[in-house]
């Protein structure tokens, strides 16, 4: 008997040996775990840049759209430029696809480092979102580092239609339901959100004519399919007179068109927000390198060869800074969200 005891005495000890080694080695890994977060940390602070010799190496700018557009060359451009400030290279990566969508959301989830940081049109940010799931929240998610230009989109008649203004063309379309006919770049493009705007607010009945882009808009009005037509594409033929102008979606009249009146002083503003482009960054940079970025791209848009570049794609120079261009995208994408609801569109 006694030597069966004495089994299960050494039995019960092997199992509590056995359970004080495994215990052991779980600690072990626990051990060495923790030592390996504490170099990965330290190594990571040892690394981490000091903010004040920020650029010490390439900075990636990501453009939304495939190259030779205008937002591709003038985001060349304006990069080019602000390198040569900087004193670091500036790579160009086109990140094309889904209307800017795609380029947006690889930015919002780089490091806020200022080493990735790239140019964003409207569409992207304040249109897309109200008709897709994106990935990004358009208020918290990024850094809008300033505006530097708009897109003109002329309201455009031929030299002797009888309409010496917006409001006449309204006017007439009231009195003839359905008979006037105008058109636009494409389905809820910025042309379209404009007319259907306007149309919707006036209660008057206009038939939008959808079309590729600019170009086919041009030919729609100049081979006189159509009453009417909007795009940016009119500009030059307003200045050679081949066109007449009833308004262009701007803050301001344009330079070049000075007896053009703005959306917004015919008293459509809000119907029609502008098509503009910016520089943009993912949220929570350091105060010091967004100041270095800022200024470096502002002297890059005073730069009379930038003004060239916007001028030959019918781009108006148009600067924010930081505060007055993220006012301008959040009102934007509140605005176009509300006008998205009450024209009824999904």
């Amino acid at each position: 008997m006694k030597i069966l005891n004495d089994l299960k005495l050494v039995r019960k000890d092997g199992e509590k040996m056995k359970i004080m080694e495994r215990h052991c080695k779980s600690f072990q890994k626990i051990f060495f775990l923790i030592l390996l977060l504490s170099f990965v940390f330290t190594n990571i602070s040892a690394n981490a840049e000091d903010p004040a010799k920020f650029p010490s190496r390439p900075i990636t700018f990501i453009i939304q759209w495939p190259p030779g557009g205008s937002t591709d060359v003038t985001g060349r451009k304006i990069s080019e430029l602000a390198a040569q400030i900087l004193g670091q290279p500036i790579v160009i990566e086109n990140k094309s696809g889904g209307g800017g969508v795609i380029g947006a959301s690889l930015l919002a989830k780089a490091a806020p480092d200022g080493y990735t940081i790239g140019n964003v049109s409207a569409g992207s940010l304040v249109v897309a979102p109200h008709f897709r799931k994106v990935t990004f929240d358009v208020k918290k998610d990024f850094t809008f580092i300033m505006q530097y230009s708009s897109f003109p989109m002329v309201f455009a008649v031929m030299p002797d239609a009888p309409w010496k203004t917006l409001k006449d063309f309204i006017e007439d379309a009231r009195r003839n339901p359905g008979k006037l006919s105008i058109a636009n770049t494409g389905p809820r493009a910025g042309a379209h959100f404009c007319v259907a705007g306007v149309t919707q607010t006036e209660n008057v009945n206009i038939k939008h004519v959808p079309t590729q882009g600019g170009a086919e808009v041009v030919v729609q009005l100049l081979g006189r399919h159509v009453d009417a037509g909007i795009c940016t594409e009119f500009t030059q033929l307003v200045e050679s007179k081949k066109v007449k102008g009833l308004g262009v979606v701007m803050e301001k009249r344009v330079s070049f068109m000075p007896d053009v009146p703005t959306f917004t002083e015919v008293g459509y503003g809000v119907e029609c927000p502008e098509s503009w482009l910016g520089i943009f960054a993912p949220a929570g940079l350091h105060p010091m390198v967004l100041k270095k970025i800022s200024d470096a791209f502002r002297k890059a848009f005073d730069d009379p060869a930038f003004h060239e570049i916007l001028r030959s794609f019918l781009m108006v120079p148009e600067y924010k800074n930081l505060e007055a261009f993220t006012k301008l995208v959040h009102e934007d994408y509140e605005n176009r969200g509300k006008m998205i609801k009450k024209l009824g569109w999904k």
